[in-house]
């Protein structure tokens, strides 16, 4: 058995996107796999969920790709822009592109002899890409493009996900003004807005929703795990192993550059887990883990494939199970960052274990000896 790894209940994602897709059972469903399906791997949730989703949205051609060469066949979409010269891959493998810009689709239209079909994307006030209200007669230019053949719109939300509701407002009215302003000039068959938090909080969902974050049962704010308008259940847990114990006394320091000294006498606990397997160092001395029921602190450094934690009055072994992230938001929250970070810096040297009605389905080992039963 590998020191550490991360379990995913497919279960559980299928219980998210079912209670996400109540909130209005009309728009489509579009599960967002990018960055390895949010560290959890992409491949093997796509094939366990695609019954129960209409679209597929990742952030880069070669996600995209990887999918289909791996037997998906839902829809795709590529969410950042795609190198022109590599717009002929799409065609081959089926994959939707969004449209940033006019040059940019010129430079798209004139690289292909067949169409590929795109989706308008609209900057309706995240700053990122696409085009912003003021373009829209070079968004009507498009249609004079013959191989670019426009069949939806989309933009992204900023800030759906907090309190003051009035910028996500804004951005929705922009969306909706720019689409009934060009809605003569394209034959949309779908347009799509809601993100996660869109979606949960605002229901704001027009024709198909883009859910990343939740899928994998974590609302994307501690805002919306208060409010709790849909429940979603956590999918997965990082988890590693004890594999030594020794007891210190006062006055002896631990790990790199000792910034941590033993004020009494303390029963210190090694795991196998450091940031090379995507516990980030800035955990040093502040992170928690949990260890049969109770929470441990981490004390000094974290190491790149090791860390250390007080263990004093616990009762441990050697090979005893620990979970990383006892309270993912609230461990964030301690190194100033959101749990969307640390799930997708987990390493791919751990490995990913899949279950589904209690009974292991799959194992991923990306890196390392084969597992075997």
């Amino acid at each position: 058995m590998n020191e550490s790894y991360v379990e995913i209940d497919i279960d559980k994602i299928i219980e998210n996107i079912q209670n996400i897709k109540r909130i209005n059972p009309n728009s489509m469903y579009c599960a967002v796999l990018k960055a390895n399906g949010y560290g959890l791997g992409a491949f093997k949730i796509a094939e366990q969920v695609e019954e129960y989703i209409d679209y597929i949205a990742v952030a880069r051609l070669n996600e995209a790709i990887s999918l289909r060469k791996a037997g998906i066949k839902k829809p795709i979409l590529v969410l950042g822009a795609v190198y022109f010269k590599d717009v002929s891959k799409c065609i081959k493998y089926d994959i939707d592109i969004p449209i940033i810009d006019l040059e940019y689709a010129k430079k798209i239209n004139d690289s292909i002899d067949e169409k590929v079909n795109v989706h308008l994307a609209l900057d309706t006030g995240m700053g990122r890409i696409g085009f912003r209200d003021y373009e829209e007669d070079k968004i009507r230019e498009l249609k004079n493009l013959e191989n670019i053949n426009v069949i939806s719109a989309f933009t992204h939300f900023s800030t759906a996900d907090e309190a003051d509701t009035s910028y996500t407002e804004m951005q929705n009215d922009k969306f909706i003004k720019i689409i009934n302003d060009i809605n003569n000039a394209f034959n949309l068959e779908f347009v799509h807005i809601a993100n996660s938090a869109a979606a949960i909080k605002h229901n704001i969902n027009r024709d198909m929703i883009r859910v990343g974050i939740s899928t994998y049962g974590i609302y994307p704010s501690d805002l919306l795990k208060e409010e709790n308008n849909v429940e979603l259940k956590q999918c997965f847990s990082f988890k590693s192993r004890v594999i030594f114990i020794k007891e210190v006394e006062a006055g002896t320091s631990i790990s790199y550059g000792r910034t941590f000294t033993a004020d009494k006498p303390m029963k210190i606990a090694t795991l196998s887990i450091g940031y090379a397997d995507g516990y980030i160092r800035a955990f040093s001395n502040l992170g928690e883990v949990l260890i049969n029921g109770k929470l441990c602190k981490v004390v000094g450094r974290v190491c790149m494939d090791q860390m250390m934690v007080d263990v004093t009055g616990v009762d441990v072994n050697i090979d005893d199970e620990v979970i990383i992230y006892p309270d993912i938001y609230k461990e964030a929250a301690k190194i100033d960052t959101i749990p969307y970070e640390l799930m997708t810096s987990i390493n791919l040297r751990v490995p990913r274990i899949y279950k589904k009605s209690g009974k292991i389905i799959s194992i991923d080992n990306y890196i390392g000896e084969i597992y075997e039963d």
